[in-house]
């Protein structure tokens, strides 16, 4: 008898304790979407820094043109940046969603000073040999050092659009 009053509580145990989740397919979908962000998130989209990008309208098939991506740093504040040499990465996509520009980088470790309210310039040339119209934009990816220690930090630049044609 003690066998079945305990094999009833542990059941009787279970069942409460299921109980304390839901039971809605909905709910639980959705959360399963929802993406987790990490606390500590790398992408820092507030802050002393802002990017931008200048990508001519149009270009012919296979002629240069060049892209010109800007940090800024708006305060007052002096930092010391560690990043690649360049530091940002340029992405060009086709209309189907495929990236036609592979650039490889050098993987060496840059530290610069950055003074408050200055800029850092970048300029890349580049060439598309097929019409179409390309988005293009730049990711920034360098760290800064608070308090004794290195904070990653990512910034990407606003999508533009491009056209390239038989004549610029």
């Amino acid at each position: 008898m003690r066998k079945y009053a305990l094999g009833l509580t542990v059941m009787l145990l279970a069942l409460l304790l299921a109980g304390c989740g839901t039971f809605d397919p909905v709910d639980k979908a959705i959360t399963k979407l929802r993406p987790t962000a990490p606390e500590d998130s790398a992408q820092d989209t507030e802050g002393p820094f802002t990017v931008e990008l200048s990508v001519p309208k149009r270009a012919g098939i296979d002629e240069k043109f060049t892209l010109i991506a800007s940090l800024h740093n708006l305060s007052k504040t002096r930092y010391e940046l560690m990043s690649r040499p360049q530091v940002f990465h340029y992405l060009i996509v086709d209309s189907l969603g495929n990236r036609v520009n592979t650039i490889t980088q050098v993987d060496s470790a840059v530290v610069r000073s950055m003074g408050g309210e200055t800029d850092i310039n970048e300029f890349f040339e580049t060439r598309i040999d097929r019409i179409g119209t390309y988005e293009i934009y730049a990711v920034a990816e360098f760290s800064i050092k608070e308090d004794g220690k290195y904070k990653d930090l990512t910034y990407e630049t606003e999508h533009h659009f491009i056209e390239i044609g038989p004549n610029s």
